[in-house]
C-alpha cells in the first residue's frame, strides 16, 4: 500500500473516471475523506463505476447486460464489485490507502485507512 494524499487520490480518479468528487467535510464536518455520489452514468469499462445494489445481481452473467467479449460474458456481476464498488477502482483506491464507505444508497466516501472510529 502506497498511501497517497486526498488531493492525490481525487486527481487520479478524476483521470480513471470523470466523477463528480468533494471533500468530506463539505457534506459531513468530517475532515480526511472523499466525498461522491452514485450516478448512472458514470462507467468504467462499460460497467457502472459504483453500484450500492451490485449484491443483490447475484450470479448474473454480464451477457445478460449485454456484454459479448467471449471471455467477460461468463462472469458474474457481483464479482465485478466489491462493497459496491467496480473491483478495478477499488483495488486502485485500496492501494492507495483508501477504502468505500456508504453513507446511504447514492452517497459514497472513501476514507484514508488511518481514519478510525468514524460511523454514520
Amino acid at each position: 500500500m502506497n498511501q497517497q494524499t486526498r488531493k492525490q487520490i481525487m486527481k487520479g480518479l478524476k483521470k480513471k473516471i470523470p466523477l463528480v468528487l468533494g471533500k468530506s467535510e463539505n457534506f459531513l464536518g468530517k475532515k480526511g475523506g472523499i466525498w461522491t455520489y452514485q450516478i448512472t452514468s458514470w462507467f468504467y469499462k462499460r460497467l457502472p463505476v459504483f453500484d450500492n445494489g451490485a449484491e443483490y445481481y447475484g450470479e448474473e452473467e454480464l451477457s445478460e447486460i449485454g456484454e459479448t467479449d467471449p471471455i467477460l460474458k461468463k462472469m458474474k456481476i457481483n464479482s465485478i464489485y466489491v462493497n459496491g464498488v467496480n473491483r478495478e477502482i477499488h483495488d486502485w483506491l485500496e492501494d492507495r490507502g483508501c477504502y468505500p464507505q456508504w453513507y446511504d444508497r447514492s452517497t459514497l466516501f472513501f476514507w484514508p485507512y488511518n481514519i478510525s472510529g468514524f460511523g454514520v
